[in-house]
């Protein structure tokens, strides 16, 4: 028999919340490209017309998609460190909230985030850098380049999951897909001719070595004496 309105399971109450909470699933599931305001509306059994009563548009909405993402990042405390092993985990933070919402991350190298959350993790990065004593010209330039620092890794890592997820579970292990690339990189290098690419040929081994996390300290290792040789 077919449902009636009696029986039919009620639609959830559209509210910003659920539109927000709803379009960061979706990102998850299909990519930030991919998720149009129709396709919100068609998750939420409405019209694209209802959303634009809560947003103006598609990009008011991935930026408050974005800070919600950003939510997830819990700040440090004072136990955790001094204010460059607070500031390297804030980042290392950011980064891996960023990075479990696939390509979410893509919206920090194209805009300045400046919801909520998004001022929240910046206040913080930046009372850091001054608590280490860098100047504050060096500061305020320095949240551009963290801000890149932090959409590239993420986007590194989204895209080592997405690759997971497309592949036989059994033998997408993090570790097993870091060393299927570093091997096929390191059979690419390998292969070129010396004498057309000798620097790539002889660096091969380092260009592909070292796994990920100790690669990722090292970056951040280099900004941060960066930013305080500055000085």
């Amino acid at each position: 028999m077919s449902a009636t309105p009696r029986t039919r399971p009620e639609k959830s109450t559209l509210s910003l919340d659920a539109i927000v909470t709803t379009t960061l699933a979706l990102v998850d599931e299909l990519g930030y490209a991919a998720v149009s305001m129709r396709r919100v509306a068609q998750a939420l059994e409405t019209g694209p017309a209802s959303l634009y009563v809560y947003v103006r548009d598609r990009h008011e909405l991935m930026s408050l998609t974005y800070d919600l993402a950003i939510a997830e990042v819990v700040l440090p405390v004072e136990s955790d460190g001094d204010w460059r092993a607070r500031l390297e985990l804030l980042v290392d933070r950011i980064v891996a909230a960023l990075g479990s919402h696939d390509d979410i991350a893509s919206i920090g190298l194209s805009d300045v985030p400046t919801g909520p959350q998004s001022l929240r993790v910046t206040e913080e990065l930046l009372r850091l850098l001054r608590a280490g004593g860098i100047d504050d010209a060096a500061c305020a330039w320095a949240a551009d380049l963290f801000g890149q620092y932090i959409s590239s890794s993420a986007l590194e890592i989204a895209a080592r999951l997405r690759a997971q997820r497309a592949t036989d579970p059994a033998h997408a292990s993090e570790a097993a897909m870091a060393a299927a690339m570093s091997a096929h990189l390191d059979a690419v290098y390998r292969g070129l001719p010396a004498d057309t690419h000798p620097t790539i040929h002889a660096l091969a081994p380092l260009l592909t070595g070292g796994e990920g996390g100790k690669r990722a300290a090292w970056k951040l290792r280099v900004i941060l004496d960066g930013l305080l040789a500055q000085g």
